[in-house]
């Protein structure tokens, strides 16, 4: 009897308190409301259109003269865009600049230095060339004026192309690190191997819904902490457009361009250590976990539907809208269009292009 009391007396509370602080700790968390990181507030427009003051007397050259005589410079309102861009999607910046495969035209932007160009226009604080169709931007500017800045900086280089600022790596040594991470690759099927002077791109092919994913380590802007250098790792979702998918890939015969055809996902990581060990913290703490939930075309529109209402996650919105359309997941697709900018020509040619106005 007096150990049954003692018990009551001593365990009995607790074990109450016990009980009453987990529940405390999971009404806490299940109550608290999740902070999103407020955007940094833009600036009004300079002018009614600031594009048109961009393109007013233009007078861009040919790149290629046998082609581009004809050069239309109003069509830069729709061969470069631009897009609001969630920090909780790339953190540090607010803006993304996109590129149509109609830009080569006017310059090579990534050999040309469009970038830098674009970072030394006023009221851009910061420019990243993520990859071939992407420019990451830090800017209060309003969205037209950031539109204006990338058309004049894209004129500026078709003029005079710069060599970019930021060759840190010589490709011996990026060729040694992606011998170090292939391994780590390897494990999850990138056993594809592309490699060039700038970096090195891992892929591995999915036939069944037509796509390849790949992973692509290219040269950073900016020594690291310890002065090793940085790198940027890109992963990418690619869409084959051929019969067999696997024979496209495996014909080896312009396998680059397949692979940097099409690409309708694309994420980057930035400031990565030059570093096994700093490559391989990105791939398994992050990449790995992007591309498994990207292994279909249903996983790769449910990650743009999962960002709405506030943003379409590595993608314009109407891009995004097209890709699903064409892909069969046309509720998918009214959804993306209802959250944007309607009235933008793109999304009204989409809408119309797969009859998603009804």
């Amino acid at each position: 009897m007096r150990a049954r009391l003692l018990w009551r007396i001593l365990v009995v509370p607790r074990l109450l308190l016990a009980v009453g602080v987990i529940v405390w700790a999971v009404l806490n968390v299940l109550l608290t409301p999740r902070r999103r990181t407020p955007r940094p507030v833009r600036l009004a427009p300079s002018c009614d259109d600031p594009v048109a003051e961009a393109l007013a007397d233009a007078r861009p050259l040919p790149r290629h003269p046998q082609g581009d005589a004809g050069l239309d410079v109003e069509d830069l309102r729709w061969i470069v865009s631009v897009a609001e861009v969630e920090s909780v999607d790339e953190p540090g910046w607010n803006t993304v600049v996109g590129l149509d495969d109609a830009v080569s035209s006017y310059a090579d932007v990534a050999a040309d230095g469009l970038a830098d160009e674009l970072a030394d226009q006023p009221g851009v604080d910061a420019a990243h060339h993520v990859d071939r169709e992407a420019v990451l931007v830090r800017s209060v500017l309003s969205l037209p004026d950031v539109h204006a800045a990338a058309i004049r900086a894209l004129l500026a280089i078709n003029r005079s192309p710069r060599t970019p600022r930021d060759r840190r790596l010589p490709p011996a040594a990026m060729n040694a690190l992606a011998d170090g991470v292939a391994a780590v690759l390897a494990e999850h099927g990138f056993t594809g191997r592309l490699a060039d002077a700038h970096g090195t791109l891992f892929y591995r092919v999915l036939p069944a819904d037509h796509l390849a994913q790949t992973v692509e380590l290219r040269d950073g802007s900016d020594p690291g902490e310890h002065g090793e250098g940085t790198l940027i790792v890109t992963v990418g979702v690619v869409e084959i457009g051929t019969a067999d998918p696997a024979e496209a890939v495996s014909s080896g015969a312009g396998l680059r361009d397949v692979l940097s055809r099409e690409r309708v996902l694309s994420v980057s990581y930035d400031a990565v250590p030059a570093t096994v060990d700093g490559v391989a913290n990105v791939l398994t703490g992050r990449a790995f976990a992007l591309l498994e939930s990207t292994r279909t075309r249903a996983g790769v529109v449910d990650r743009w539907v999962g960002g709405l209402p506030w943003s379409v996650p590595d993608r314009l919105f109407w891009e995004a809208a097209d890709v699903a359309a064409r892909w069969g997941f046309r509720g998918h697709a009214r959804d993306l269009l209802k959250h944007g900018p309607r009235r933008s020509p793109q999304a009204r040619a989409v809408a119309a292009r797969h009859g998603l106005d009804g």
